[in-house]
């Protein structure tokens, strides 16, 4: 497991794969809307020519919260299937030197 995080931990942070390439933070944000998500948290990681890769990450206002909002995995966004991972501060700070808020 990437970041040493244990079976059942949870740091407050979800790891989104399978967005849509042109999903934006808004869309992002009303998929976790009844789950309090921190919307500045959201970040869509992209190549280094600037395209998506359908990847992104989400904090919450707390673990518990985070832990709630994996019931939305496998949810969808537009026409595509989102899977989520439980992530952490680390992992998600890490994707901010790859990526751009849209």
């Amino acid at each position: 497991r990437g970041g040493g995080i244990q079976e059942g931990e949870h740091t407050g942070y979800i790891r989104m794969r399978g967005l849509p390439f042109t999903t934006t933070s808004k869309e992002i944000a009303n998929f976790f809307k009844d789950y309090d998500p921190i919307e500045s948290s959201i970040t869509l990681t992209c190549r280094s020519d600037g395209r998506a890769t359908g990847e992104g990450y989400v904090a919450f206002k707390s673990p518990e919260d985070a832990q709630k909002a994996m019931t939305l995995n496998r949810g969808s966004i537009g026409s595509r299937y989102i899977e989520l991972f439980i992530s952490n501060e680390e992992e998600h700070t890490r994707s901010l030197s790859r990526s751009m808020g849209r």
